[in-house]
């Protein structure tokens, strides 16, 4: 089985999502800054050519010179030893501007600018390469004279990374900061995971009980109590198990205690008639003792268990038909007779043998505690959506105190006749609420016989 942490898994993801959203606020902040620093020194670079114009292209215009004017920057800048403000400042060595006029001749330029052209006498910005070197140039005319106001594109390049370091720094900082903040908060909030942990480590193997925390969250509060519930089925079953085992225990010794003594009386026995009586009843007394031993393995197998995927649609009318069918000889064996009542097509859904048990137990019951020669009805009627069983038989009533006790496990009626286990009608109830139905015991008419009443929803 695959494990994991949730602590790293929450903490992973939180990083991988801030990498990515942080990624992107710094592409786009560079991409901001890039494009913002392009306009700044755009900008620069058209006021400066302006100012050029203003005050040295229009002198230069009428002047009459051999060579070009330089306009040389001070050594401290020239020499890149890192000048003061009051010298100036050395991006002024990025920084160049040169006159030309029309006929191709240089009148005046910057110490940083080289004596070619930094571009094509062509008014406006425009880039071009130079030694290995990228300008970004703006040229303006002022009669026959242009000037070209120029700067180097790594000045731009690095204001661009200097702005992004500057805005990514803090964020990245702080995202450091929270991502160790968020770590934290996700140990502190998953301490009631460790705590179960450890109170799961701690308990018995046998221990049934319910688990509960000092403090719970709302999202642990499920899983406790799925695991209680499952606890409680759990000691149910235990308890079921422990009473099953119990009550057989008690059942089953006293029919084979009976056994022992008819045995031994038929070994005992002085001659043929008595040692055939002793041996009838032992055979009598297996019998019970066998049909005993059916209904302990059936009420057994039936209790707790709820497979809703052996459940398939069932005709309940179907099954009834059989089972009277089956049971019918025996019926008539005893003097009883039995009967058929269905009105309606039934449909359930549950699994067979459980159902087909249900109804054998309902006609064997209805059987034994019936009169002698009785009749025993089994009846089916469907009406809007609940489908209704009957079985009825003739004989004595059960007093109201009692009808709800013949649904315990080897309860049985005082002063009755009969030697019955005391499961069957235990074993109908259990299979009943499985199914979610009901099941209740009614007179059949005024001081005479009993039915029972089942009622299934339907299917169809």
């Amino acid at each position: 089985m695959k494990t994991y942490s949730i602590r790293q898994r929450l903490v992973l993801s939180i990083l991988l999502s801030m990498l990515f959203i942080l990624g992107g606020m710094g592409i786009w902040s560079h991409l901001v800054a890039d494009h913002e620093s392009e306009e700044m020194f755009s900008a620069r670079l058209a006021t400066s050519a302006r100012v050029l114009e203003s005050l040295v292209a229009r002198q230069l215009e009428k002047a009459t010179i051999t060579s070009p004017i330089i306009i040389n920057l001070p050594k401290e800048l020239e020499d890149h030893d890192g000048a003061s403000e009051v010298a100036g400042h050395p991006y002024e060595t990025k920084i160049a501007f040169q006159v030309w006029n029309k006929s191709g001749t240089l009148l005046a330029k910057s110490a940083s600018a080289p004596n070619e052209p930094l571009g094509s006498f062509v008014a406006g910005f425009t880039k071009y390469q130079l030694n290995d070197e990228l300008w970004h140039v703006f040229t303006i005319q002022s009669g026959d004279v242009l000037v070209l106001a120029a700067e180097k594109n790594s000045v731009r390049e690095e204001m661009s990374d200097d702005l992004s370091v500057a805005i990514l720094t803090p964020i990245t900082a702080g995202a450091l900061l929270l991502l160790v903040i968020v770590n934290l908060i996700a140990f502190s909030n998953l301490k009631p995971l460790q705590s179960l942990a450890d109170l799961l480590s701690k308990r018995e193997p046998r221990s049934v009980e319910s688990i509960a925390l000092d403090e719970t969250p709302n999202e642990l509060k499920p899983v406790i109590q799925e695991l209680n519930h499952l606890l409680q089925r759990v000691r149910d079953t235990v308890q079921r198990e422990q009473r099953f085992i119990d009550a057989a225990a008690h059942e089953i010794r006293t029919p084979i205690a009976a056994l022992q003594i008819h045995i031994q009386n038929a070994i005992n026995a002085n001659n043929d008639a008595d040692r055939d009586q002793s041996l009838a009843e032992a055979l009598i007394g297996l019998r019970r003792t066998t049909r005993l031993t059916e209904q302990l393995l059936t009420l057994s197998r039936v209790s707790g268990a709820t497979d809703q995927e052996n459940q398939k649609i069932l005709s309940l009318d179907g099954i009834c038909r059989e089972v009277v069918k089956n049971t019918k000889p025996l019926i008539n064996q005893r003097g009883q007779t039995i009967d058929l009542h269905v009105t309606d097509d039934c449909l359930i859904q549950g699994e067979q043998h459980k159902i087909e048990r249900v109804i054998q137990n309902l006609i064997d019951n209805a059987s034994q505690y019936g009169s002698e020669h009785g009749l025993i009805s089994v009846s089916l009627s469907k009406v809007s959506d609940i489908i209704r069983l009957v079985v009825s038989n003739d004989g004595d009533i059960i007093p109201e105190s009692e009808k709800i006790k013949v649904f315990d496990p080897y309860y049985r009626i005082l002063g009755s006749k009969s030697f019955g286990s005391g499961l069957g009608l235990a074993i109908v109830k259990e299979i009943i609420q499985q199914y979610k139905g009901s099941i209740r015991i009614e007179d059949k008419s005024l001081g005479n016989g009993v039915q029972v009443i089942l009622e299934f929803k339907s299917a169809n």
